[in-house]
């Protein structure tokens, strides 16, 4: 492996970690910023297949009801030929609902748990990364959900700590 492999894997390996922060976050420019405009999502028939921008589009609104997500990436898998490269990483996302959506127009066709429940979902995202005027971003991302646990939601250690410093889904509150 050269230099030049090394800092691709880290520009891939950026793109990866800033999806996670950008729908953490409910941050359009930022996951805007990692794909490129004619990027594809696929998270599997019948639930969104189609291009990343509308993708972001519908599901940033559902992410408000939502009383916290966080996404986790690990097992980072990169092969890079040339200007594009296939990506393979593990992702854990932590999911805590809030109440239902009043509408379910623009929301995924999924079953909506009751508030106060709680899902992690564990899979892959198997991307297509391409280098286009010396700037790497997702062309191609597939969602493969492995598995999925819902259960109520426990934190009663917050209940005993209450002075404890809690994360909010707000980018322009960087300290939380």
């Amino acid at each position: 492996m050269n230099q030049q492999d090394l800092l691709d894997r880290a520009e891939i390996t950026d793109l990866l970690h800033l999806y996670c922060r950008g729908i953490d976050r409910r941050d359009e420019s930022t996951l805007a910023s990692i794909y490129h405009d004619d990027a594809i999502e696929d998270r599997g028939e019948g639930i969104f297949y189609g291009l990343a921008s509308e993708w972001r589009r519908q599901t940033l609104p559902l992410l408000a009801v939502f009383e916290l997500t966080q996404h986790c990436i690990m097992n980072i898998l990169i092969d890079i030929d040339s200007d594009t490269a296939q990506g393979e990483s593990y992702f854990n996302a932590y999911h805590r609902f809030g109440e239902p959506p009043e509408t379910q127009d623009d929301v995924l066709p999924v079953e909506w748990p009751s508030s106060g429940t709680e899902m992690i979902l564990a899979g892959r995202y198997l991307d297509r990364f391409e280098r286009r005027k010396g700037e790497w971003k997702i062309a191609h991302r597939r969602m493969v959900c492995d598995w999925c646990r819902t259960q109520p939601v426990a934190d009663d250690w917050f209940a005993q700590n209450p002075n404890i410093y809690r994360g909010v889904p707000d980018i322009t509150n960087s300290r939380l």
